[in-house]
Formats: C-alpha cells, sequence, structure tokens
C-alpha cells in the first residue's frame, strides 16, 4: 500500500527515480540515451562527465572511477571514503562536483537526510545547468527534506523542478510536487497540479501514482 509521506529506507520518489529514468529516453545534445540500471546511473553520469569541458585532474578522475566501482559492487562505506577525499581535494573539477552528488545519493539511501541535504545543496550551488544532475539532486534535497519532515523546504526544491517543463525529471518533480502540497493542506493546489500531470503522456508509474494521490486529496 502506497503511503503519503516518507519514511526511513521507504521506496519512495527519489529513490525510484533514477531506476525509473532508466526507461525513459533522455535527449541530451541531439542523441538519446537510456539510461541503464545502475545504483547511481553510473552510465549516464560517464557520459555526461567525459562530454563536458570543465577543469579535470588526473587523480580526480582515478577518484571518480575508483568510487563509480565501488558502488556498483556494493562496498557502499569504501565508496563514501573516496567520495569524500575527492571532494575535499578537488572541489573545483567536473569529478569534484560529481562526488557531491553522489554523497547525496549515498547519504540519503542510508537514512542520514541531513547530510544528504547538504550534500545536494552543495551540488546545485556548484552546478545549477546540468541537464540531468541539476534537476536530479533538486528531486534529491526535496526528498531529503521530507525525511526530515520539513516539507516546506521540499516543496521549494520541487517547485525549481517544475518550472522547466522540458526537464527529463519533470513528471517525477510535478508529482511530488502535488503530493507535498497535500501534506501542506493545500488540497487545492495539490489536486490542480496533479490533474494538470495526469493530462500528460505519462510513465505508468507516474500515472498510477498521480491517480492515486488525487483521489487520497479528494477525500479530504
Amino acid at each position: 500500500m502506497r503511503q503519503i509521506k516518507r519514511g526511513h529506507y521507504k521506496e519512495d520518489e527519489f529513490q525510484s527515480t533514477v531506476e525509473k529514468v532508466m526507461k525513459y529516453a533522455v535527449r541530451h545534445r541531439e542523441q538519446s540515451i537510456f539510461i541503464g540500471v545502475g545504483f547511481v546511473a553510473a552510465v549516464i553520469l560517464i557520459i555526461l562527465f567525459a562530454s563536458r569541458g570543465e577543469q579535470s585532474h588526473p587523480e580526480a578522475d582515478l577518484l571518480h572511477t575508483q568510487a563509480l566501482g565501488l558502488m556498483t559492487t556494493g562496498r557502499i562505506q569504501d565508496a563514501e571514503t573516496v567520495l569524500r577525499e575527492m571532494t575535499q581535494k578537488y572541489r573545483n573539477t567536473r569529478s569534484g562536483k560529481i562526488g557531491l552528488y553522489y554523497l547525496g545519493v549515498l547519504m540519503y539511501h542510508t537514512g542520514r537526510f541531513d547530510e544528504s541535504l547538504d550534500f545536494f545543496d552543495q551540488f546545485i550551488s556548484a552546478e545549477k545547468k546540468d541537464y540531468l544532475l541539476t534537476p536530479s539532486a533538486l528531486m534529491g534535497a526535496g526528498s531529503a527534506a521530507e525525511g526530515i519532515k520539513d516539507y516546506g523546504r521540499a516543496l521549494g526544491y520541487y517547485e525549481k523542478i517544475v518550472r522547466d517543463e522540458k526537464s527529463p525529471l519533470y513528471v517525477y518533480g510535478a508529482l511530488a510536487h502535488g503530493r507535498v502540497l497535500g501534506i501542506l493542506g493545500k488540497t487545492e493546489d495539490s489536486r490542480k497540479v496533479l490533474t494538470a500531470l495526469l493530462e500528460k503522456e505519462l510513465p505508468t508509474d507516474v500515472a498510477a501514482d498521480a491517480r492515486f494521490y488525487l483521489t487520497y486529496f479528494n477525500q479530504q
């Protein structure tokens, strides 16, 4: 049974977004990239990493590759150690910035929501226009804010996602936006957002969740 509010370790929009987006065509630089299954979508991050002309550093790149390998083999604590070293030493490189995103994801998946929120905020400040990672970090920050029950703050992150209807995470952001509006007691606004979302062509799971939330808030 679905829940309206998040709790520790619960499957929710952010935890499942990375996996859901793998089924979603992300058009970037005139090509369609289908994101493969991965703990934090390692394949697309490597593609984006390689495609950017930002400052790099050989050791930072090596640590980045090492962290990816550790994450994909489930060695989360070791990955966290490498990522912390990378972000401390090479914060101004592309690898260092992506490391902040990874740490946000790792903190979230281990229930450390305050730390997750801090790392996502740092990444958002450093990378305001990354096509995929910026909205994903906003989604993560909103989810982490919900984890500490700061729904007003969470709403702010989701509102930033839905400002851009071309964002690859727009429908997930809109779903979270509508749900949190309802949690905050703004049920009329919630119904409007969810109704508008259901008028779009949606992934099956997003449509099902939107209908569930709409039914729930119609009863409030």
